[in-house]
């Protein structure tokens, strides 16, 4: 363990090795607690600055021009919120709150364009996935053992799975566990052949499986969903760019299995999504989103360019919901529309989602190159824009660490991703 701390921060100079630590503390921090990574959030952002001052550099040469527009456009689509304000019903709330609690929007992004980062290699990218996965791992296990108590205390069986079973908020758990999973699947057909992984692949591969099952006890349809695609360019991706037709067949059937074991552990999340299905099919109201969404557009109708303003449409949300008899809106304050694409128009109208859909589409695009294929960012990706229909992620600390931490880091100043 000793020998392979060293060989991680060999060669390093102390900033570099306290920039790494705080990766290291920040990457381990989102998955437990978002208060703990918010203050090591703080602590990285004063190390960017002493880091800068000592060494008299500003500007992160690993970056490529994709990069920089695409973190530059984070930046502005912060401004953007901030220039809402002018015209916002409720300006004093917005900088108090939104603004604030967007702050990463803004940090993140100004931290990778101006320290310089490129002593980290690829060995270092893929301990930050390790690390993610083995908390989440640990995660689970605590949550297991406390339903193991919960049920030796009398607690029906039922009553510990679903929400129930972890205290985190169902969506953001489902979008660590689903980006979590896309990623090992990468570092297994990157180092598949590597005679060093003989073993280890093994262990990845069962991780992924507990992931995956962890990903439906907890109880997050819009999560399995999510899953369910990146489960399926996973299986096309080895199927007809790797053209391992075996592997191929035996995933399919170690996925059968699970969805099997997982369907009889909690049955009701999946009939819960095939009866949302039918009632949208026959028209009717499926799922509390569908009203929530339909609410969020009937309060846009008529300000579709620039929005309501940052906290501006609360009130006119709050009525809609009154109009509609929606309970479950209305009985809570500010009750949000559950979708970042719908939150960012209502706010900033189509002009912030257009730069919304610009950072999250040109890395992509670019992905998809012959000359780049970062299989990396393009199932991220899938999961990043995915869970975001399903729930305002910029609203809550845990949504803007994990995706602007990851983004930037692991993603954005990825080169091309060859498999071995």
């Amino acid at each position: 363990m000793t020998d392979l701390i060293k060989r991680y921060f060999h060669n390093l100079k102390w900033y570099q090795c306290t920039e790494l630590m705080l990766m290291i503390l920040l990457t381990i921090t989102i998955a437990i607690d978002w208060h703990y990574g918010v203050w090591t959030l703080i602590l990285f952002t004063l190390s960017t600055i002493i880091k800068c001052c000592v060494t008299h550099a500003v500007g992160n040469p690993l970056l490529s021009k994709t990069t920089r527009i695409s973190l530059i456009a984070i930046i502005l689509y912060y401004l953007v919120y901030t220039a809402s304000t002018l015209y916002s019903s409720n300006p004093s709330e917005a900088w108090s709150t939104t603004l604030i609690t967007m702050l990463p929007l803004i940090l993140l992004p100004l931290i990778f364009l101006a320290s310089d980062m490129s002593y980290l290699t690829q060995r270092h990218r893929s301990a930050m996935v390790y690390l993610l996965a083995t908390t989440l791992t640990l995660r689970f296990f605590i949550m297991s053992i406390r339903a193991a108590v919960g049920y030796m205390n009398g607690t029906p069986i039922r009553m510990l799975i679903d929400f129930h079973f972890d205290p985190l908020h169902h969506n953001y758990l489902a979008m660590y566990l689903i980006a979590t999973v896309a990623l090992l699947y990468t570092e297994l057909t990157r180092n598949w052949n590597l005679p060093t992984w003989k073993k280890w692949r093994w262990i990845a591969i069962a991780d992924i499986m507990l992931l995956t099952l962890y990903m439906a006890i907890m109880g997050s349809r819009s999560g399995l969903v999510v899953m369910a695609l990146v489960v399926v360019a996973c299986v096309a991706h080895l199927a007809f760019v790797r053209k391992q037709w075996l592997a191929t067949g035996l995933m399919v059937i170690g996925l059968g299995v699970l969805v099997g074991a997982s369907y009889f552990a909690v049955p009701d999340i999946y009939w819960r999504i095939i009866y949302s299905v039918q009632k949208i099919a026959s028209g009717e109201q499926g799922d509390s989103r569908q009203m929530l969404w339909k609410c969020g557009l009937e309060v846009l109708n008529g300000h579709e360019i620039i929005g309501h303003g940052c906290d501006g449409y609360w009130d006119l949300l709050h009525d809609k919901y009154l109009e509609h008899d929606f309970e479950e809106g209305y009985s809570h304050q500010q009750y949000n529309t559950h979708n970042q694409y719908l939150e960012t128009t209502l706010a900033t109208g189509l002009i912030g989602l257009s730069i919304m859909l610009f950072f999250i589409v040109l890395p992509f695009a670019v992905s998809l190159c012959k000359k780049t294929k970062n299989l990396t960012f393009v199932l991220f990706t899938i999961t990043y824009a995915g869970c975001i229909a399903f729930e305002a992620t910029f609203a809550r600390q845990m949504g803007l660490l994990f995706i602007f931490w990851w983004y930037g880091l692991l993603l954005l100043n990825m080169p091309s991703e060859k498999a071995h």
